[in-house]
């Protein structure tokens, strides 16, 4: 028994860290969570033993813990990354005497460089706005090209939205507008009223589907989408540049493209002037160049 008690206390160290990201990533508990992002079929476990890693009654598989990050949305490179798997190692060591070799620990307070303080500051305000959908919900959203495409444009635009100013902007078939909107209605991702809908989430930042098996289906959907509803027409800007990287340089770039990505989202606006502003598509694209693979 003090053996037992020991060794959760020491667990204690991993599962409170754990639980603290899970929050600060938008999943105020533990099974909305789980649920949110494909439950065990995406985890690999079940809620009971997810929660008991969150509990501290047991440390995750080692192995595991790129799933638990991919499903939080941590980058595998970021300070939280970091943190955690300190935390893990601390954990299944009792101390961290041996890390401290290979690096110095995370503090509460780092000392921040005025770079890494811009980039924590715009995080924290994607954290503060940030939204998750169900599979359920994903799925729903990803029914179709007319869903997909009038849901974005409802998330994009605040308050009620009508359905001629869906027709106008997407050039759908009103019945094909009117058969989408009953249901996402249905799903709760919309309030509908009569010719009227609206999103709450018109003011957040939807966190994309974690990269999970269950989710692949719904994510190669959306790439489709766009694929097929993007035309040479509505190109606003386009830039590249061909370069070589090694793995790990480009791992760490591909880190700060995904930020900077992100972070539209801060200076996104749901309630901007319709007539003075349009929904604009941001995508970047990476391709191994030499040599063919």
């Amino acid at each position: 028994m003090i053996w037992y008690n020991f060794r959760m206390s020491r667990y204690k160290i991993f599962s409170n860290v754990l639980s603290r990201l899970r929050k600060e990533q938008g999943f105020p508990g533990a099974y909305k969570f789980f649920i949110s992002v494909g439950g065990s079929k995406s985890l690999g476990v079940s809620f009971t033993s997810y929660w008991d890693i969150e509990r501290g009654k047991k440390l995750p598989k080692s192995w595991r813990l790129k799933t638990i990050m991919n499903a939080l949305g941590i980058e595998q490179d970021s300070p939280k990354a970091k943190e955690l798997v300190r935390a893990y190692f601390t954990a299944l060591a009792g101390s961290d005497d041996l890390l401290q070799i290979i690096g110095s620990p995370v503090t509460d307070s780092p000392d921040l460089t005025s770079r890494e303080l811009a980039d924590a500051l715009a995080q924290q305000a994607l954290a503060r706005r940030t939204a998750h959908l169900t599979p359920e919900q994903w799925n729903l959203r990803a029914r179709n090209l007319e869903t997909y495409i009038c849901m974005n444009f409802l998330v994009c635009t605040a308050g009620w939205v009508t359905v001629r100013e869906l027709l106008d902007a997407t050039g759908f078939k009103e019945a094909v507008v009117r058969k989408a909107l009953k249901a996402m209605a249905a799903g709760k991702l919309i309030e509908l009223r009569g010719d009227k809908a609206r999103t709450g989430l018109a003011q957040k930042f939807i966190q994309p589907p974690p990269r999970t098996p269950a989710m692949a289906a719904v994510r190669g959907r959306q790439r489709a989408y766009w694929q097929t509803w993007l035309s040479d027409d509505m190109l606003v800007e386009r830039k590249a540049l061909v370069v070589r990287f090694t793995k790990a340089s480009l791992a760490l770039y591909l880190q700060h493209l995904e930020k900077a990505v992100r972070l539209a989202a801060v200076y996104h606006d749901s309630q901007e002037n319709r007539e003075d502003s349009a929904v604009y598509y941001l995508n970047s694209t990476i391709s191994q160049a030499y040599p063919r693979k």
